[in-house]
């Protein structure tokens, strides 16, 4: 069942004290709007805090009130005596990593998400995956209660989830509707610039040392329709630099001509494979990632795998090399039954 703003506004009115939170390997969608949420909910003299089971990455140490972020690891928070959890982002209760324990114990469970694969599993559900991101439906959400809530804080905190959910307004979930929504972001005085180069113009010399290691890994295949690159733990030592460091390199290697596939494959800190895609064309990487128990949307997913680096990347090309081959092969039969249809 998908619930409606006016079944999700009566608890948030109702209740008191709520947890906000959102899936393992934030980004800018998660924390934007977590944010944002926080704030709403401040607006309407209510208690909330926004708990993940993962670190803030520190390029979005900038967003107002960020320090309100926590982790699991934060001893002094206490992690109970929730009437309500808002999860955002969050297609799966497991992606939410331990937080999804502490959820267990709330009276109602808030699903606000975007992603067509979403499970359905909060007592109220709020899935729209026209929208390009949990961005959107935040600000649809303050539209309905009172427009008069947007501020230039909240306005700043959605803007920074719609554009790197968009990857920069690229991605092909992007609609008219997001720039109606950017531009009254923009009305608040929210600097869309400011909020850009804080985001992307960040670079430390350990991140550029990275992306030159790993841009020496750059493969493809014979016809340049797949491109695939790998982060070892080795290089990350050897630079210096840190996982957060990481975010942005996949979409270097997007930008190659004629490449509609793009593969990063990079080791974890406890001995698993992150395997992010990325796609410019019609394939369904969130399809695709789903084989593997991973999932996001049909130009950007991502999963998490287990195995030795070459292992898992063997594996997957192999499996990616089988899939775009049947695709192929469907494409061709589909052009010859129109042929034929034609010429009759």
């Amino acid at each position: 069942m998908i619930n409606k703003f006016n079944e999700i506004v009566k608890v948030l009115k109702k209740n008191n004290n709520f947890l906000i939170t959102s899936h393992i390997n934030l980004d800018g969608d998660a924390i934007g709007s977590e944010l944002a949420f926080h704030f709403i909910l401040k607006k309407l003299n209510k208690k909330s805090i926004i708990l993940n089971q993962d670190k803030l990455p520190e390029i979005y140490g900038f967003l107002p009130e960020s320090d309100k972020i926590h982790n699991l690891e934060d001893n002094n928070i206490k992690k109970n005596n929730f009437d309500v959890g808002i999860v955002l982002d969050c297609s799966n209760i497991k992606r939410a990593g331990e937080i999804s324990n502490i959820l267990e114990n709330t009276n109602t469970i808030i699903n606000i998400d975007h992603h067509g694969s979403n499970e359905n599993y909060g007592n109220l559900n709020y899935i729209d995956y026209s929208t390009s991101s949990v961005g959107e439906i935040i600000y649809e959400l303050i539209k309905f209660i009172n427009l008069d809530l947007l501020d230039e804080k909240i306005s700043t905190c959605l803007f920074a989830a719609i554009i790197t959910d968009t990857g920069s307004f690229r991605y092909s979930n992007v609609s008219s509707k997001t720039f109606r929504i950017v531009s009254d972001l923009t009305l608040t005085g929210m600097k869309p610039y400011l909020i850009a180069k804080n985001i992307y113009n960040k670079n430390t010399i350990a991140g550029l040392k990275l992306l030159g290691k790993a841009l020496l890994t750059l493969k493809m295949d014979d016809s340049n329709y797949v491109s695939w690159l790998s982060i070892t733990r080795k290089m990350l030592d050897e630079t210096k630099a840190d996982d957060g460091e990481i975010e942005g390199i996949i979409d270097v290697s997007t930008t190659l001509k004629n490449t509609e596939i793009s593969i990063l494959f990079r080791e974890t800190k406890d001995d698993k494979i992150k395997v992010s895609f990325r796609s410019k064309g019609n394939f369904n990487v969130s399809k695709f990632a789903d084989k593997f128990k991973g999932g996001g949307h049909p130009n950007s997913a991502g999963c998490l795998c287990s195995g030795k680096l070459e292992e898992v990347k063997e594996n997957i090309l192999s499996e990616l090399f089988k899939e775009i081959s049947s695709l192929k092969d469907k494409m061709r039969k589909n052009l010859l039954i129109k042929n034929k249809l034609f010429l009759i």
